[in-house]
C-alpha cells in the first residue's frame, strides 16, 4: 500500500504540525532506530524522543506531550495523535495486514487431500500438505508446506497454518494463525505408576482441542487434547501465545489472555480472561488463575490466583509479599 502524507494523517485522525515533505508518498512503517526513507515511525515518550535527534527528513508520529520536538528538531515531519501505540498498530494493519491472506486458491500437485475433505473458496494448500478425511478448511485459509491436517479437523475462514505444523482432533476458528512447527491436539501426558505391579499405565486421551477466532499460536508450541470427549482443551478468542509453549490436557484459557515465551501450563488448569503470563513461568496442575491475573517471569504457580492478582517467585505468592521476602533475604545475606 502507498498513501500520501495528508491521506495518512486524515486516516489516523492526526494533525500535521511541521511539514517539509508535502508531496511524500509513504509505503510502510519502520523502527525509529533505523529510519527508512518514505516510511513512518513513532516516538511514544521522552526516551524515544531522544532518538529523534539523529533523524532528518523523517515522518514521525508523536503524542501531544512530545510536541517540543518540533522546535528542537525542525528538519522532520511530525504527526500528532492521541495514542501513538494504537495508531502505530493501526498503521501496521493497514500496510501489512493483508500479507497472510490468500491471494489465489491453489492446491499443490504434491499435496494429498482426502476425497471427503471440504475446502472453501480461495483456499491455498501448499507443497506436501496432507488433509485428512472429513476435514473442513474454510474460505481463504492457507495451509503451508509440510503441514499435516488429520481426519475430522475443522479450520475456519482466513486462518493460516504455517509450515510443518500438525493439527489433530481440533476445531480452529476464523482469522487464527498457527505458526511453524506447532502441534495441536497431540495426546496428553498422563501416566500412572504402580510400584507393586512394576508397571506404568497410560491414560488414553480421546478428547479434542477447540481454539477460538483471532488466536495466534507461536512457533514450536504444543497444545494437548483433552482426556474425554465432550470436554475439550479450550483456547478463547483473541488469545495470543508466544513460541515454545506447552498447554496441557483439559486446560481452559479465557479470551484475550497473553502467554509469553517458554511457559509451561500443566493439565486441568482454568485460566481466566485478560490474564498475562510472563516468560518461563510454570503453572502446576489444577490451578485457577482469575480474570486479569498477572504471573510474572519465572514464577512457579501451585496455588490459585484471584481476579486481578499478581504473583511472582518460587513458589509464587502475591508480588508485594514476594518483594518483601526478597528484601529480607538480601538483608540477611549481607
Amino acid at each position: 500500500m502507498e498513501i500520501t502524507l495528508y491521506e495518512l494523517a486524515d486516516k489516523i485522525n492526526g494533525k500535521i504540525i511541521s511539514n517539509h515533505n508535502r508531496d511524500i508518498i509513504l509505503s510502510g512503517t519502520c523502527a525509529i532506530e533505523r529510519y527508512i526513507e518514505n516510511r513512518i515511525t513513532f516516538a511514544r515518550d521522552k526516551e524515544f524522543g531522544k532518538k529523534v535527534s539523529n533523524l532528518r527528513n523523517a515522518v514521525i508520529l508523536i503524542p501531544q506531550e512530545l510536541s517540543f520536538l518540533i522546535d528542537e528538531y525542525p528538519d522532520n515531519t511530525y504527526i500528532v495523535v492521541q495514542d501513538t501505540d494504537k495508531t502505530m498498530m493501526d498503521l501496521q494493519d493497514s500496510f501489512y495486514g493483508g500479507n497472510a491472506l490468500v491471494q489465489q486458491s491453489m492446491i499443490s500437485p504434491s499435496a494429498r487431500v482426502a476425497r471427503s475433505a471440504k475446502l472453501g473458496d480461495k483456499v491455498y494448500i501448499g507443497e506436501n500438505v496432507y488433509v485428512g478425511e472429513n476435514s473442513v478448511i474454510g474460505y481463504g485459509t492457507k495451509i503451508m508446506s509440510g503441514s499435516y491436517i488429520a481426519d475430522n479437523v475443522v479450520i475456519g475462514k482466513r486462518s493460516s497454518i504455517h509450515p510443518l505444523s500438525t493439527c489433530y482432533n481440533c476445531i480452529i476458528g476464523d482469522d487464527t494463525v498457527i505458526r511453524t512447527g506447532t502441534r495441536i491436539g497431540v495426546d496428553g501426558f498422563r501416566f500412572v505408576q504402580n510400584y507393586e505391579l512394576k508397571e506404568v499405565r497410560k491414560m488414553i486421551h480421546v478428547g479434542a482441542v477447540e481454539i477460538g477466532s483471532r488466536v495466534e499460536v507461536g512457533a514450536n508450541s504444543v497444545i494437548q487434547r483433552s482426556t474425554f470427549e465432550g470436554y475439550p482443551t479450550t483456547i478463547g478468542d483473541d488469545v495470543k501465545i508466544a513460541c515454545m509453549i506447552v498447554i496441557g490436557h483439559n486446560t481452559n484459557i479465557g479470551a484475550r489472555t497473553i502467554i509469553t515465551c517458554h511457559v509451561m501450563i500443566c493439565g486441568s488448569n482454568n485460566i481466566g480472561e485478560d490474564v498475562w503470563i510472563g516468560a518461563s513461568a510454570v503453572i502446576s496442575n489444577g490451578v485457577t488463575l482469575g480474570n486479569r491475573a498477572k504471573v510474572l517471569i519465572n514464577a512457579v504457580v501451585v496455588n490459585d490466583v484471584p481476579d486481578d492478582g499478581m504473583v511472582s517467585g518460587f513458589y509464587a505468592m502475591p508480588h508485594r509479599q514476594w518483594k518483601q521476602v526478597y528484601r529480607k533475604f538480601l538483608s540477611e545475606v549481607d
